[in-house]
């Protein structure tokens, strides 16, 4: 994603598509932008928060790693199109520009290890489906 969007953002500061201002300026560009960026960041983060989990071996270390895996793999997807989009129909490519290979290595995340899908019904429906299982363990309680 981190790849996409600094790409993306340098053609929209530097592409003016036959108008007199780069198209950054344009309010779609801009959201589309402001948009993926934090998508990155909450990915990031969520990211960062299941490692220290499993660093720690904190309750929810599992948990929280299903939900980055999940979350990440199909954010990914989500971003990198909504970027190509802010490119157009060049993020097609292949040879000048590198979303149409970052979309295709995206597509394969959320069906690596064992499928979204598969992690959702094995590892978060089987956790809350549990007698024990605590909905606030997850929370940063420090």
């Amino acid at each position: 994603m981190r790849a996409a969007f600094e790409h993306s953002l340098h053609f929209a500061r530097t592409e003016r598509r036959g108008g007199i201002v780069p198209i950054i300026e344009h309010q779609a560009v801009g959201y589309a932008l402001v948009d993926a960026k934090i998508a990155i960041e909450a990915t990031r983060s969520l990211a960062w928060r299941a490692s220290a989990a499993i660093d720690a071996r904190h309750p929810a270390a599992a948990e929280l790693a299903n939900h980055s895996k999940i979350f990440g793999s199909e954010t990914a997807v989500r971003v990198i199109t909504d970027l190509m989009r802010v490119v157009g129909i060049d993020s097609y490519d292949d040879e000048n520009d590198p979303l149409n290979g970052l979309l295709q290595d995206a597509l394969a995340l959320p069906i690596f290890a064992g499928g979204n899908m598969g992690v959702r019904r094995r590892g978060l429906h089987a956790m809350l489906a549990s007698p024990g299982y605590d909905p606030l363990a997850a929370l940063d309680r420090s």
